[in-house]
């Protein structure tokens, strides 16, 4: 349908994403991207690992970014996959 197709950071008062990482369950890197801007559809993650759709599962991903006002911080958290 088009919504929610691509996780991507996105927000107001960030200045630059500077590493953005999608995990499987064994720890394994299934997206990595670094030195975005936020808000970017295009820079964020379709669900896909080596070109192939995964099966709907649960990920973790971790962020860092820069916010306006110069400060670093760290996210993470958990992403459901459905199709």
């Amino acid at each position: 349908d088009g919504v929610n197709d691509i996780f991507y950071p996105r927000g107001n008062g960030v200045f630059k994403i500077l590493n953005l990482k999608v995990f499987n369950r064994w720890g394994e890197v299934v997206f990595e991207k670094a030195n975005f801007n936020p808000n970017d559809a295009s820079s964020g993650w379709d669900g896909t690992f080596k070109g192939k759709q995964l099966s709907p599962d649960v990920f973790v991903y971790m962020l860092q970014v820069v916010c306006d006002n110069n400060s670093t911080l760290e996210f993470k958290g958990n992403i459901a996959l459905i199709r």
